[in-house]
């Protein structure tokens, strides 16, 4: 089969020119199946692709063909879980459009009003911006979409999962009924499916042969320790490797600076992500972590949507995600490009159960790992300092008495005169490791082992169903209810997936005692219910017996 070029995909010869500058050459699956259908279809478009696929240009390069470069009015709009990520994408179109007339802006909250009513003012026809912010301008009339014809959900996914399912179907019911809509996501949640009833019309569907939504060469491992010692096993899992680039996703925002401040104590070059922080302290982060000046990043699934990096070794998952769609977005950021990448996941012994249900929505196994042998990090923590010395090694051999080194070094070497070179070696690793290799030794074994009691399955899942009404109201469910049952399952996700994604601090929270209490009261109250029924049918049966006898005797 022929090989597809961008050639042979772009009719705009400027943009191809900017296309062909940028490196791209061959397009990827998605590339090459939506850009000839959006060239010429005029009806709505969805787009199923995992992360890291290239769906920007997926489906920027084909509207370019479309805009009218003459005019000042927005004809493009294009919105974005996240300001890092919009941010990203309107970077990309600038560079499409380089050798064009085509003007691009991007707006998001946090980010000054009046420069964003100033970029609007100077007419762009491409305007990329998070769901918030973009209903804002509208209210304020700054941002006008009459003339707009196209509207892009980038990532959309993640951002109704994020709640802005009811803002975005507000900014698409000002559109004008003709205009098209794409949406690009990496899966097909419930909030998707409503979503595309409530606002899509006839439309166009094209998905990626692998929708297992992984990258089959990812090693996916899970890792379940001691609740208090997750942050130990993170780091042992990072002692173990060599050049480690990756990024550690955490729930919630105090989690990220508490892993990142423990790490940065260990020694490792580490950077923080996190809705917390102002624009700048953001882009000051993500430049470190992109030239490398920080080999980890550690982040919320938010923070994280604007992260545009490639070649990760590894995704570590500091406890379980909210969804399993987060854990696709999370883990599809390594092994892309044919690389190979890991992700594992760190869980305490009540989450465990939980990576079950992963494996059964993603079609993938996920090995349970085990953590590095004590004296296996010993020998890795030392021969990475050895690494590092290695060049000073060497110089020192090459210059011999000409290696220059500070005058106080007399004051060190008259101190150590009397000791041997063995005893001097022993010293100096002593001084130099003790610390570490101590730690290791007192704390010893931190992994653990599944606790089912957590809510994994057994009785204790069917008791579970049983007090939601799990049958949807049928026979074995709770008739009071009815209907409720599927009332339940159109909420989306939240409900069905968030069960394992409360933090571990709740899973210690034993279902087992509260099955029991449940139980226990369940049982108490109908015995009490029972027999105070029956007292009071006893006492209405000789009260109406009582009241009977004295009105005949009254009417005879």
């Amino acid at each position: 089969m022929k090989e597809v070029k961008f050639s042979s995909l772009i009719d705009n010869m400027d943009v191809l020119q900017a296309v062909t500058e940028m490196g791209y050459e061959t397009p990827t699956e998605i590339q090459e199946k939506a850009i000839p259908l959006l060239k010429t279809t005029t009806k709505d478009f969805i787009g199923q692709a995992k992360t890291g696929t290239g769906k920007t240009a997926a489906f920027s390069l084909p509207l370019l063909d479309k805009i009218d470069q003459d005019s000042s009015f927005v004809q493009v709009l294009i919105l974005a879980p996240t300001r890092e990520l919009a941010t990203q994408v309107e970077s990309e179109i600038k560079k499409f459009t380089k050798y064009t007339d085509i003007t691009s802006t991007c707006i998001y909250g946090g980010s000054s009003y009046e420069k964003q009513f100033k970029a609007l003012r100077a007419g762009p026809q491409i305007v990329v911006g998070t769901p918030g912010r973009v209903w804002d301008l509208i209210k304020k009339n700054k941002l006008i979409l009459d003339h707009a014809k196209y509207c892009v959900l980038d990532e959309a996914d993640e951002m109704l999962n994020m709640g802005f399912l009811e803002d975005v179907k507000t900014i698409l019911d000002v559109f004008d009924v003709s205009r098209q809509l794409i949406m690009f996501s990496a899966t097909m949640s419930k909030s998707i499916l409503n979503l595309i009833g409530h606002s899509f019309n006839e439309y166009d569907l094209v998905k990626t042969k692998n929708q297992n939504t992984h990258n089959a060469q990812i090693d996916q491992k899970y890792f379940i320790v001691k609740n208090k010692y997750k942050t130990e096993a993170l780091a042992r899992l990072i002692d173990l490797e060599e050049n480690i680039y990756a990024i550690v996703f955490c729930k919630t925002k105090i989690e990220t600076k508490e892993v990142g401040d423990d790490l940065k104590k260990r020694g490792y070059r580490v950077e923080v992500l996190n809705g917390d922080m102002g624009q700048n302290e953001r882009d000051y982060s993500m430049r470190k972590f992109k030239e490398k000046k920080a080999t980890l990043m550690v982040c919320t699934d938010v923070a994280a949507r604007g992260i545009d990096v490639n070649h990760l070794t590894h995704v570590f998952n500091y406890g379980l995600p909210q969804n399993n769609e987060s854990y696709v977005h999370r883990i599809g950021r390594t092994g892309r490009a044919g690389s190979e990448g890991k992700a594992y996941t760190i869980v305490g012994p009540k989450s465990a159960f939980a990576i079950k249900r992963i494996e059964r929505d993603t079609s993938q196994k996920i090995e349970l790992g085990r953590l590095p042998r004590i004296e296996e990090l010993k020998g890795k923590i030392v021969d990475k300092e050895i690494a590092n010395m290695a060049r000073l090694k060497e110089v020192l051999q090459e210059k011999g008495e000409t290696f220059k080194i500070d005058k106080a070094f007399e004051n060190f070497s008259a101190s150590f005169s009397d000791l041997s070179s063995e005893d001097l070696l022993k010293l100096m690793f002593s001084w130099k490791f003790n610390e570490v290799l101590r730690t290791y030794n007192n704390l010893g074994d931190i992994e653990a082992k599944a606790d089912n009691s957590g809510g994994g399955g057994g009785r204790r899942e069917r008791r579970f169903n049983s007090r939601r009404g799990g049958n949807g109201g049928g026979r074995g469910g709770d008739r009071r209810r009815g209907g409720r049952g599927g009332r339940d399952r159109d909420r989306g996700n939240s409900r069905s997936n968030d069960r394992y994604s409360r933090s571990d601090r709740d899973g210690n929270r034993s279902e087992r005692s509260y099955g029991n209490r449940s139980e226990r009261n369940g049982n108490r109250s109908e015995r009490s219910y029972g027999n105070r029924s029956e007292r009071n049918g006893n006492r209405s049966e000789r009260s109406f017996g009582n009241r009977s006898n004295r009105n005949s005797r009254k009417r005879a």
